[in-house]
């Protein structure tokens, strides 16, 4: 009986996805980790906001949702707020779209590529680990995120989110779901400044670069440098759960964080997708009152790939412990 129940409530379900995706009619997502007996890669799927900030599936209002799926599928009270769709109009954000993919989560607005979070399954699989140490995840959760690695890593999933487009402004075409998605450059390109701190923090959280600790600065400069400093518990919560050290480093292809030697998920970047970046800023902030910053973003965000920075945060290592080496990317 239960079970009958369930399928009862699952069918309208399975029968609007299946009308979505046949109203789709685009190629699958591609996914390049199709092995291991499981894979999900599904068409775009585009949702069209009108000018009141109501959403329609593949043509399909949320009414006609609703009734397709004999009420179980009811979003007839979701609205954008007409301030964004107004916002969106003037400065003509037409489309934003999202593509989960094996090795990253990867972001187009108008079409145009933007950094982007890129993974592994190693990386997602340290993220969770790393999440649950240190207490932002619960070991529940920490564990469910651990199982579900392998399948994130064959799922392509992508979703575009149109947007009205204002009187006299032409239309920007979506993105060719059959062309590659833009890869950013390896990191053997050349940077123009070269950048490496670490600190070493002692038990009470204070931090020295070599040999100098934020409290000498201070006390040297009159100027007041707390703000570099931890809580001792947070030092003690990181010995006690075996963290040594985290190393962030700005590369010319993205920015890549390491807890020990395992590399978590980064945020992924090339020369072109920092200038599209830049430019969807001043689009987006196009007013008088943001010109000084539109300015330093144009100027400064460019930059980023012509970088190579290191920062280093060193824990007190517990007696009797072995040194794990810092990473060498």
């Amino acid at each position: 009986m239960i079970t009958s129940k369930r399928l009862v409530w699952l069918l309208p379900v399975l029968l609007a996805a299946l009308l979505l995706l046949t109203a789709c009619g685009a190629e699958p997502t591609q996914v390049a980790e199709q092995d291991g007996g499981f894979l999900l890669a599904l068409p775009r799927v585009t949702i069209q906001i009108d000018e009141q900030g109501v959403p329609s599936v593949a043509g399909m209002s949320p009414e006609m949702l609703k009734t397709a799926t004999f009420g179980q599928v009811d979003l007839t009270g979701v609205k954008l707020p007409q301030e964004y769709i107004d916002w969106f109009m003037r400065t003509n954000v037409q489309h934003i779209e999202l593509v989960h993919k094996d090795d990253g989560l990867f972001m187009f607005v108008n079409g145009q590529p933007l950094p982007h979070v890129g993974w592994t399954g190693d990386k997602l699989s340290s993220m969770s680990e790393m999440a649950g140490a240190v207490g932002l995840l619960d070991q529940r959760t920490a564990k469910v995120l651990s199982i579900l690695v392998p399948f994130a890593q064959r799922m392509g999933l992508d979703l575009a989110v149109k947007f009205p487009v204002a009187p006299g402004n032409e239309e920007i075409a979506l993105r060719d779901p059959k062309q590659p998605i833009p890869e950013a450059p390896s990191a053997e390109e050349s940077a123009m400044a070269k950048v490496r701190a670490q600190l070493k923090y002692d038990d009470n959280g204070v931090p020295t670069i070599l040999s100098v600790s934020t409290r000498d600065l201070e006390d040297a400069f009159g100027v007041s440098m707390r703000s570099m400093e931890l809580p001792a518990d947070s030092v003690k919560m990181m010995e006690d759960r075996g963290i040594q050290h985290i190393t962030v480093r700005a590369m010319p292809n993205g920015l890549f964080v390491w807890v020990n030697d395992a590399e978590m998920p980064g945020f992924v970047w090339s020369n072109d997708f920092l200038k599209n970046a830049a430019s969807l800023y001043g689009q987006m902030y196009y007013t008088d009152e943001y010109a000084p910053v539109r300015q330093a973003v144009s100027m400064l965000l460019p930059l980023l790939n012509k970088v190579d920075a290191e920062v280093v945060l060193l824990f007190p290592l517990p007696n009797g412990v072995k040194a794990i080496p810092l990473p060498n990317p």
